[in-house]
């Protein structure tokens, strides 16, 4: 029986489908092979669904629209023949024929040339023979064919497959050189690697399945074509950390910007620009730059730094003195957004889990994810890993979970199979933070005389040193997003005064782990490696800076080191915590649920609400109320801080006291609360403002997942409110392992040793960098 080619077809409404009914009327005959779908325009005919039909078994694919001219959307057939023709150039990538998709302009007029069309292309597949991805059964034909693998004549049975031949053949996939990312890729189907050359045209492990020898079918393991194929695929892999056929597919990216009149393609192909590096957080990365200025407009707009322009002829332009890090940019670009195509491509291959699979984006963080598996590796090193509270309900969505799931614990199940030496939780230090900068806001406001020690309870002792060494400037400001600290001292150092001292949950488990930790465990403080997860590209900026070295401070003292080290070594961000799972085989979602090791790794439910917008301020009130007053609050939710409206407002009653409260989110934000403080206006008589540089705070931060944007932001919030209610303990103060720190270690709150560790000064930035 001669085969039967499956075509889809996909025509405009208003010609080729009008072409077809037209061919009917006039009982055209023509094969039935072609199942035409009518759509509006063949400029909604997106990628993905030309891609889907290929790989689940479509012999060929056919696009039917109006002539240039006689589009009733004026350009729809214009950004057909871009996308078909970046199409064509991809699927000879992915092993399909590029005659399998076929585009014609047809009129409402033309039905015999609609006949004409629908039977020559019917022959033209049949030629070409079924799309091996079909997976239909194979035909039992015994016929002998002669054939040639590697020059070498060879006869078999013509019901044979290529890959039954080729591990007759003692066979196997060739590879020009080596990569150590190749170990790192499991998967037997990979079309990027595992690749030969059939008749001129190069063909995948998956193709090879079902692909049946022919007579006189040339086979090659090893040419010129996949030799230039491989060189191409490996140097991209070796170079970006990235798979190629991904990089090709994200072109369509480029298409869609020219069909919005964004960018001219020819114009970018002519430029040659140079990149730059945002030390040590963010790169641009020129070689994948469309132009379109998407993180341009994030930056001026939303985070009002103004830190990169686009010039027309030299592309993105970095001043990095405004630059805060934030990250924002990287959730801007178009070309690190995975389109449709492309998880059509890696659901069809398997390729979910690899881990060079994720679009990368024109500007994106500074990759440290091999340095880390290299101290992992390192048996003279103790590696301690932290993770900050927005992770657990955002890493999910990397292994293909729900936006907002919760994974906690399989995340400290996996990291310890990743080889950690200890698994500790930055919410621990979310808590310790809570309690230093709670006092230190108390200690404002006696120096400020807006609280009496006499009107405190008696069991609160309050540290007259301590209160010599804080700020007496209102309002206090919070401290724990380095993007939003970094725009204070560039943009508002006048404001310094205002932030509070205690450094942030990442940077207080660094030295906590590298004194109190490290006596516990009897471990060399310049052995331990703290390695941090985080969801911001600041945290990285933040982790270099000069004075984070407490724990190096505190050991020279006592005469024990010499050799600078800092507190906190590695900084990875969400998406860097996956690809370093999926590198070492660890699979998510299939991890069993475990705890975080002892001493510093217990958390409340404050400590979890610190990922979002609200939960630092919210945190703080259900601390610093109890130990102002005495008694605990009735409610510990402030539903009008946890909102996502970008400035919130609250007043708490603190004994006979309301003060005022305000929230922050996004430095637009920042930046008005700022201005009004400056000029003399309303938010100077607040006391407490929590900022946070990223909209939604962490849960949006700029190494989350993408896509980052209004709904995820909701549904990870969502999570952390939920992983608060159901912690048994719910306020910092509460948590038995802080507890044991100050009992064991730092004494009290704001104590000299507690000052020394987990407070820190900030630096005017603004004559030395802002011009």
């Amino acid at each position: 029986m001669s085969f039967k080619p499956n075509i889809v077809g996909f025509a405009c409404q208003w010609c080729t489908y009008a072409g077809a009914d037209l061919a009917g009327n006039l009982r055209c005959q023509y094969p039935p092979n072609t199942k035409l779908i009518r759509v509006p325009c063949s400029g909604t005919v997106a990628p993905e669904f030309i891609l889907e039909a290929l790989l689940k078994g479509a012999d060929a694919v056919f696009v039917g629209g109006c002539h240039f001219g006689d589009c009733h959307y004026k350009e729809g057939n214009y950004k057909t023949e871009r996308r078909i023709k970046k199409m064509k150039e991809i699927l000879p990538e992915l092993g399909f024929e590029p005659q399998r998709l076929r585009l014609e302009w047809i009129s409402g007029a033309e039905g015999y040339k609609f006949a004409e069309v629908m039977k020559e292309y019917t022959t033209q597949i049949q030629q070409l023979g079924p799309n091996p991805l079909k997976g239909e059964e194979l035909p039992q034909e015994t016929t002998p064919v002669k054939l040639s693998v590697d020059g070498q004549e060879i006869q078999t049975k013509k019901n044979t497959t290529i890959e039954k031949l080729l591990k007759e053949q003692n066979k196997s996939y060739f590879l020009p050189y080596h990569l150590p990312q190749l170990a790192a890729i499991k998967n037997q189907n990979c079309p990027l690697l595992n690749i030969v050359e059939v008749d001129g045209r190069i063909v995948h492990a998956k193709m090879l399945k079902n692909l049946m020898v022919k007579e006189g079918m040339v086979i090659k393991t090893k040419s010129s074509l996949i030799e230039k194929k491989l060189n191409e695929r490996l140097s991209w892999l070796k170079e970006k950390d990235n798979c190629y056929l991904i990089k090709k597919l994200q072109e369509l990216v480029i298409c869609e910007a020219e069909n919005a009149g964004l960018i001219s393609k020819e114009k970018i192909k002519e430029q040659k620009i140079t990149g730059w590096i945002s030390a040590p957080s963010i790169l641009y990365d020129p070689e994948l730059c469309i132009r379109c200025g998407s993180c341009v407009d994030t930056c001026k707009t939303i985070q009002t730094a103004e830190a990169i322009v686009l010039d027309k002829e030299k592309g993105i332009i970095l001043d990095e003195s405004k630059c805060v890090r934030c990250g924002q940019c990287i959730h801007a670009c178009p070309m690190g957004k995975e389109i449709n195509a492309v998880k059509v491509f890696k659901k069809a291959f398997g390729c979910e889990t690899c881990a060079y699979s994720r679009p990368l984006g024109a500007i994106r963080e500074i990759d440290q994810v091999q340095e880390v598996i290299n101290v992992l590796q390192d048996p003279e090193k103790f590696v301690v890993v932290e993770f900050a509270p927005s992770i657990r309900a955002s890493l999910g969505e990397e292994f293909g979970l729900e936006p907002g799931s919760l994974v906690t614990h399989k995340l400290y199940a996996a990291l310890r199979k990743a080889g950690f030496d200890k698994v500790w939780d930055t919410n621990f230090t979310a808590d310790l933070t809570i309690i230093e900068e709670g006092t230190e806001l108390i200690l404002r406001l006696i120096k400020a005389g807006i609280l009496s020690k006499d009107e405190l309870p008696p069991d609160l002792n309050i540290n007259e040193h301590a209160i010599e060494e804080v700020s007496s400037a209102l309002p206090q400001f919070t401290s724990c997003s380095p993007g939003w600290v970094k725009f204070c001292e560039t943009f508002y150092p006048e404001l310094i005064p205002n932030i509070s001292s205690a450094k942030s949950p990442q940077q207080m488990l660094g030295p906590i782990a590298k004194t109190y930790a490290a006596k516990k465990l009897g471990i060399d403080p310049k052995k331990m490696v703290v390695v941090s997860i985080m969801p911001c590209t600041a945290k990285k900026y933040e982790r270099e800076r000069e004075e984070m070295c407490d724990a190096f401070k505190y050991w020279q003292e006592k005469g024990e080191v010499n050799n600078k080290f800092q507190d906190v070594d590695y900084v990875l961000t969400t998406r860097e915590c996956a690809k370093l799972l999926k590198i070492l085989g660890i699979d998510l979602k299939k991890m069993p649920e475990e705890e975080a090791d002892p001493l510093i790794g217990k958390y409340t439910g404050a400590a979890t609400i610190f990922g979002r917008t609200g939960g630092v301020m919210e945190a703080a009130l259900r601390t610093a109320y109890e130990l102002i007053t005495g008694t605990p609050l009735e409610k510990l939710e402030f539903e009008d801080l946890g909102s996502l409206e970008g400035i919130k407002k609250a007043s708490i009653k603190l004994g006979n006291k309301e003060i005022k409260v305000a929230v922050a989110h996004g430095l637009s934000n920042a930046r008005k609360i700022c201005e009004s403080i400056k000029q003399g206006n309303g938010f100077k008589d607040y006391v407490f403002i929590e900022f946070m540089a990223c909209p939604g705070g962490c849960i949006g931060g700029g190494g989350q997942p993408i896509p980052t944007n209004p709904t995820t932001v909701k549904t990870r919030t969502t999570a952390l409110n939920t992983d608060d209610k159901k912690c048994a303990l719910r306020k910092s103060h509460e948590n038995p392992e802080v507890k044991q720190v100050y009992s064991d270690f730092l004494k009290e709150p704001v104590s000299k040793l507690a000052h020394h560790l987990l407070h820190t000064q900030y630096i005017d930035r603004s004559k030395k960098e802002v011009s």
